[in-house]
């Protein structure tokens, strides 16, 4: 003992404190990752690498939702830490990592606080397969859901959106849903088909709200959110003894009693519980898992497809007689590439939005950054522009600049994806063009990128291509390139 004691007081540890944590880290079974306050990630260990199907060297320095696109300012768990300060807890999660695989996982979220400010958030992951049976796995997901706010606790239309929140400036749209509202009380079941972002379930809950139902419980569930084994038990309940460990509990239908059911994501369900739930539409009754008798229910159902409806069916993804069951109002929302109109509109609408909370004032895009996001096009929609315009908005607010959005400001993952259509357009357009042709015209594309990053400042640009200021002026002249400093 007394040569331990020695050793101790005497000799140094072998193994530095930062070798010491990767060792740990790296051997531990449970999935770890970091992120700081604008969602790049820092650290990423191995448990969370076999987790979300990634390596470390994949993700980071990357931005969290180009490599997680199912989520989003809104939905992320680690931005509301960020926003809060506070710890989230045992949060059930599915998501998809961007190779399209779908992930299960019980995630927990410690913000990282530094002087007051939160500066990055901490996450821990498990497996959802590893917590152990089914009865705990569905607990936790109905626990979590906090049911009463969805309820309208006798107020018109508590907590939902109405059809002036939605906004657009195209013409065939805005008359689409006017007609909508118009028909919105009369107690027919709706379909909604349109991309990821596009304002579904805006129109789902205006919907609701539109209709005598609106005073009755507005129940929203993400289809792709549940995991397979509990489905049954989450839409139609569960009576004691169903499983070991089940007690007698009301699922998604029954909460929703006299009031409206949205299921977002219809056709991430599989075939075999479409099926149930048609039977539940037509018959208008539900039987818990477990139960032997039937249970009457007055639902609506309003669900939504981020596919084209016809193809899911030739697909197998979408049965074709839930989709004539439920779609007897149809709305389909044209994507956001497809009315460019509403580009600049609802811009203009997010940063009036956000300006209040950041304590900014008369915020403006540069006509380089209006002529970015008119072109860009916009896979994930609204959401993606709102999320952009507040990043964008978050960088100008650190930068400490004059209040104009410019191409440094809007994060690097739109830049990147900018640059990527404009390089392969000016391939294709220079295809029958000879070999020397083809370089000057790229090269002639990387000086414009450049430049418009750089708002034109030719030090700045020269700086980004790592070529001399000079070398750059002689190219500016020799492709005729206007409008720089």
């Amino acid at each position: 003992m007394e040569e331990i004691k020695d050793y101790n007081s005497k000799k140094e540890f072998p193994v530095s404190k930062e070798e010491l944590f990767d060792i740990i880290f790296d051997n531990i079974n449970v999935g770890i990752d970091v992120i700081d306050y604008r969602g790049t990630i820092l650290y990423y260990n191995k448990a969370i690498e076999k987790l979300e199907g990634l390596s470390s060297q994949e993700v980071i320095g990357e931005f969290i939702f180009d490599i997680f696109p199912s989520f989003n300012y809104e939905n992320s768990t680690m931005f509301k830490c960020i926003e809060t300060g506070r710890p989230i807890y045992n949060n059930i999660q599915s998501y998809l990592n961007n190779k399209g695989e779908q992930i299960y996982a019980i995630v927990t979220n410690i913000p990282i606080i530094k002087d007051g400010k939160v500066e990055g958030v901490v996450e821990f992951a498990l497996d959802m397969d590893s917590i152990g049976s089914l009865y705990e796995t569905f607990n936790r997901w109905y626990s979590s859901k906090d049911i009463s706010l969805k309820k309208g606790k006798g107020k018109k239309g508590a907590n939902y959106y109405n059809f002036g929140d939605f906004k657009t400036n195209n013409i065939e749209l805005k008359e689409n849903i006017n007609k909508l509202e118009a028909i919105s009380k009369y107690d027919y079941n709706v379909l909604i088909f349109g991309e990821t972002g596009t304002g579904k379930e805006i129109l789902a809950q205006s919907i609701h709200n539109a209709s005598y139902r609106k005073n009755k419980p507005f129940i929203a569930q993400n289809c792709a959110a549940v995991p397979e084994n509990i489905l049954e038990s989450i839409f139609f309940g569960t009576e004691k003894g169903a499983y070991t460990g089940a007690e007698s509990k009301p699922g998604l239908f029954e909460i929703a009693d006299g009031g409206t059911i949205f299921l977002d994501e219809l056709n991430s369900l599989p075939v075999y519980p479409q099926a149930k739930l048609l039977r539940v539409i037509e018959e208008g009754y539900v039987r818990r898992l477990g139960g032997k008798e039937d249970i009457k229910v007055d639902v609506r159902v309003i669900a939504n497809v981020n596919k084209e409806p016809l193809g899911l069916i030739n697909k197998g993804k979408l049965r074709e007689d839930l989709f004539y069951r439920i779609s007897q109002i149809y709305v389909e929302i044209p994507p956001l590439r497809k009315r460019k109109e509403d580009i600049l509109y609802l811009s203009r609408y997010f940063i009036a939005q956000n300006a209040k909370f950041l304590n900014m004032e008369s915020i403006k895009l540069s006509p380089e950054v209006r002529h970015l996001f008119v072109n860009y096009p916009w896979v994930g929609n609204v959401r993606e522009l709102k999320n952009v315009i507040i990043q964008s908005m978050i960088n100008l607010k650190v930068d400490c600049g004059e209040n104009v959005i410019k191409i440094k400001h809007v994060p690097k993952h739109i830049i990147n994806e900018n640059n990527r259509k404009r390089m392969k357009k000016t391939l294709k357009v220079n295809k029958d063009k000879s070999y020397e042709e083809r370089i000057i015209a790229v090269e002639k594309e990387l000086i414009l990128e450049a430049l418009d990053r750089a708002d034109g400042n030719v030090s700045e640009a020269a700086r980004l291509l790592k070529i001399k200021r000079q070398t750059l002026q002689y190219k500016i002249k020799k492709y005729e390139i206007e409008n720089v400093e």
